[in-house]
């Protein structure tokens, strides 16, 4: 009844009566449940200590409900003011306690605090616990941002495999799932890269080394390598055996758009 109560007051506006039954009711068998809302409360309050102590006091209890959604709480606070050392205890504090509702949050929020203070190896195990999870909102983020990390390490073929089973889960016409297909093209892109690349090693044959030049110095600006495609021009223009095959692909007219 007490917490009935408080949870009354607490809706209507009226929080110093709340805060006073939700404290009675950490007393009580509600514990857990009477700590997240006293958390909740003196937030409202502008208390952010005071509620930082009644979220740890629900995670205390470990109480499989309410003591997830208290460290998941707990989390948002200190990023709000900026104590990412903090939020890191607080999202490792969800993780552990194992609810699914939270799980996959903390680890993509893991994840992202692992990359910003440059720790790839945990970035990454965090990134592919939440692409695991198989969360409709959290996993399709995931599995985007680590495959952008793995692209930037050269791993196309695992930044694939993420991508493919990450694509298989969504609809179509969704927006996650246009967002991870841009990715996917951009792995093989990569790919592409080199493999035009390789087909420019020595020994490559007169009639296969201007192909492969173009190809290669057309895609690589789609990466945002401008001057290593102008390098790989270069290159073949300097080459008098496919110079004037390379000068004629450089100045023949595209389909217009």
């Amino acid at each position: 009844m007490t917490l009935l109560r408080a949870r009354e007051h607490a809706e209507n506006g009226e929080h110093a009566a709340a805060v006073t039954l939700f404290t009675e009711a950490l007393e009580s068998p509600d514990r857990a449940e009477a700590a997240l809302g006293l958390a909740l409360v003196l937030e409202d309050l502008g208390d952010i200590d005071g509620s930082r102590v009644a979220d740890q006091i629900a995670i205390d209890t470990e109480d499989p409900d309410y003591a997830p959604r208290a460290a998941y709480h707990l989390a948002l606070s200190y990023e709000r003011a900026g104590d990412l050392q903090a939020a890191a205890g607080a999202w490792r504090n969800v993780v552990e306690l194992g609810n699914p509702d939270y799980l996959p949050a903390a680890c993509l929020a893991l994840a992202q605090l692992a990359d910003d203070r440059g720790d790839t190896d945990a970035a990454l195990a965090w990134w592919e616990q939440a692409v695991d999870s198989g969360d409709e909102e959290y996993a399709p983020v995931a599995a985007h941002d680590l495959s952008q990390r793995l692209l930037e390490l050269g791993q196309a073929a695992r930044a694939q495999t993420v991508l493919a089973t990450s694509l298989r889960r969504l609809h179509p016409d969704s927006y996650a799932y246009a967002r991870l297909a841009i990715v996917m093209g951009l792995t093989h892109l990569e790919q592409a890269i080199g493999a035009f690349s390789a087909a420019l090693g020595p020994g490559t044959a007169p009639d296969l080394a201007p192909l492969a030049t173009e190809l290669l110095a057309r895609t690589l600006p789609l990466r945002g390598r401008d001057e290593e495609s102008v390098e790989v021009w270069r290159r073949g223009l300097a080459d008098p055996a496919i110079a004037a095959d390379v000068e004629a692909r450089i100045n023949r007219e595209l389909p217009a758009v």
